[in-house]
Formats: C-alpha cells, sequence, structure tokens
C-alpha cells in the first residue's frame, strides 16, 4: 500500500545510554488524526515492520477499559500485536494556559516577561509540584491501555525544544537541563504509580555551538550537573515526512 501521510507523525527510536530501554521501532501517532487515517496508519506500520504504536497521553482512545473503545484501528492494533504506549509532544498538557491569567510565575520568562507559549519556569518550585501533581493524572488515566511492561514519553513542544525560560533562576540551566528538571518531576510521579514503568526524555546534543539556550539571544550556559532519574531513557528524535 501507499506509505500514509506522517506529517504529524515521527518514527523516534531509542538509542543506548546509562539509561536503557527496549530497542522498538515506533510510530508517534498526532492527536489530531482521524479513525479513517488511524486506520491506515496501522496497516502502513504492520507492513513496515514497527513494533510499537504511541499515541497522546490526552488521546480519547485511552479509557477506564483499556486502549482503543472498540474502534477497528485499535482491533487492527491488537490483531497485529502492536506494542501500546503513551506520549509523546504532550508538554501543554503538564501545564494548562488557563492559569497564565493568575500564576504568570509558573510560565517561563523571555526579556523579562512571561509568556504563556512553549514550556513554563521549571526552577519555580509551584511549577514542578503542579506538574507532578497533574502527570501523575495523566498517566494513571492511561495506564489500563499501556502495554505492560509500560512506556511514556513526555517530550517538548516540536519546533520549540530550545525555547525555555531565561528568568533570574533559570538562567543557571541551559535549555536541555530544564527540560530535565521537568521531566524528572513527572518521572517522580510514575514511579509512585508504577515502579517498572519507564519515561522517555528529549535527547539534546549538548554542544555549545549548536545550542541556543534558554535566551532567545543564543547565550550558552556550561551543564549544571542535573542527571535523569532511574526510570528514564533518552529517546533521539526523527520526523519521517
Amino acid at each position: 500500500m501507499t506509505k500514509p501521510d506522517l506529517s504529524d507523525n515521527q518514527t523516534i527510536p531509542a538509542f543506548a545510554t546509562k539509561f536503557p530501554a527496549p530497542e522498538r521501532k515506533r510510530l508517534f501517532i498526532s492527536v489530531k488524526t482521524g479513525a479513517k487515517e488511524r486506520l491506515e496508519l496501522v496497516k502502513w506500520a504492520a507492513e513496515n515492520k514497527y513494533d510499537a504504536l504511541v499515541f497522546s497521553l490526552g488521546d480519547k482512545c485511552f479509557s477506564a477499559g483499556g486502549f482503543g473503545g472498540g474502534s477497528e484501528y485499535a482491533k487492527l492494533a491488537k490483531q497485529h500485536n502492536f506494542i501500546i504506549e503513551a506520549g509523546g509532544r504532550d508538554f501543554s498538557l503538564l501545564l494548562p494556559k488557563r492559569l497564565f491569567l493568575f500564576h504568570r510565575d509558573l510560565f517561563r520568562m523571555e526579556h523579562g516577561k512571561r509568556k504563556s507559549n512553549h514550556h513554563f519556569c521549571p526552577t519555580n518550585p509551584e511549577t514542578t509540584s503542579r506538574i507532578k501533581k497533574r502527570a501523575r493524572h495523566l498517566f494513571s488515566r492511561v495506564m489500563a491501555g499501556v502495554t505492560v511492561p509500560r512506556v511514556f514519553h513526555l517530550l517538548p513542544d516540536e519546533g520549540h525544544e530550545n525555547t525555555w525560560c531565561a528568568c533570574p533562576a533559570c538562567r543557571a540551566f541551559n535549555y536541555s537541563e530544564q527540560n530535565l528538571i521537568t521531566v524528572n518531576s513527572a518521572a517522580d510521579a510514575l514511579a509512585s504509580i508504577d515502579p517498572n514503568a519507564r519515561l522517555s526524555f528529549f535527547d539534546y546534543e549538548m554542544e555549545p555551538e549548536a545550542e541556543t539556550g534558554a535566551e532567545p539571544e543564543g547565550r550558552w550556559f556550561p551543564p549544571a550537573g542535573i542527571e535523569a532519574r532511574e526510570n528514564m531513557f533518552r529517546l533521539a528524535v526523527s520526523s519521517e515526512q
């Protein structure tokens, strides 16, 4: 069959690091993809020997009863024994934008002004506390539909991986570390629900000449030594168009 349009989907391979995870050929399926398109994607993934299908933590395909709700694409996924994982570009689910009006300090700073678009202020303890609580809710919501041993993913907004906070406290951390602080909070929540589950985080190539830093001006900050939780693993990202 003809390869489906993957403009809103990504294949993301994991690679061995200090935090290893199952090597799987994954297809990330956008929450915007309709049921008919999903059916075609599942067929294509089966023909191309993919191992896992990954759906957003906010996807309606997850319910209290598990995965798919009887949809044709879910039935086909089960028929082909696909591994079901959850997550993806879901940072926007961790801190609702409605909080910006009265809690601007939770969100990232740029040129001295707080911004509600793309990510947040990870050095604010209230931010990480809210993220941990929200992540626990999101993980719990999809838990029944994810294949055991469970694998989850939390990746920054696509195209804005380097868009992070430049408040005085966050300036001590480069964007890779700000990302890690965020995902660490979610990893703590996941460990409290399922100690055997794994959570991926975005792999940044830490090269000063390639890194733009937390500020739009392109400043780079030396690594501060933030380490990932033991239930986390790196994910190398590659878009397939």
